[in-house]
């Protein structure tokens, strides 16, 4: 996720990439998303900030998608990049969610770069993270995708960072229906903005 500095770039972000994207789902092969990859490709992501889906777990990216598609993600004003994801998936039938998800979990795995920190940061976001983090998301931040609990290790720390925000403002997990983002939400209302920046830190050092 990112913002855009300028008035031309957000027009462009928020009323031209969503009609661009419905003509590309709409044309494209289901084996070739190339809408999709425009931003979360490898070539793309990391100036756009978009999240890597590559190996992500089918089950969670199928939710994801289908909470964009329902309005029960991405429906906040201050979510911008929700927003156009909600623009697209709402278009998306069950079918084009259901393919579109395998195709980013059959993917190899992205190496994530790891980003060096101070030892007590790192020591800091380790014991958060045993303790809050890794029964659902796993001891090496793979996920758990019985628990809908997507992989971390692949994501950058500027979208990690962003999600828990999300997450404790109730940007994300407010829904009725999102009881993995419910209980997201309500453990990430017990962190700081010091512990959010440990735990990220933590997991964007390849949890040492």
């Amino acid at each position: 996720m990112h913002y855009f500095t300028n008035g031309a770039d957000m027009w462009i972000k928020s009323r031209l990439l969503p009609l661009l994207a419905l003509i590309s789902l709409s044309t494209a092969q289901a084996t070739e998303p190339t809408l999709c990859l425009s931003c979360h490709g490898e070539s793309s992501r990391i100036a756009l900030g978009a999240p890597v889906l590559d190996a992500q777990h089918k089950p969670y990216l199928q939710k994801q998608l289908q909470q964009f598609k329902a309005g029960e993600r991405g429906a906040e004003a201050a979510d911008a990049a929700g927003q156009q994801m909600a623009a697209v998936a709402k278009n998306l039938s069950d079918a084009e969610i259901e393919q579109l998800a395998g195709y980013f979990a059959a993917l190899p795995k992205a190496v994530a770069a790891t980003e060096p920190a101070a030892a007590s940061m790192l020591d800091k976001g380790r014991r958060i993270y045993i303790g809050n983090c890794g029964t659902c998301h796993g001891t090496q931040a793979e996920g758990n995708a019985a628990l809908h609990a997507p992989a971390l290790s692949s994501l950058n720390t500027a979208y990690l960072q962003l999600q828990l925000q999300h997450f404790r403002t109730g940007q994300r997990g407010q829904h009725k229906t999102d009881k993995p983002g419910r209980q997201m939400a309500m453990m990430a209302r017990t962190l700081t903005e010091a512990d959010v920046q440990a735990v990220v830190a933590y997991i964007g050092a390849g949890l040492p």
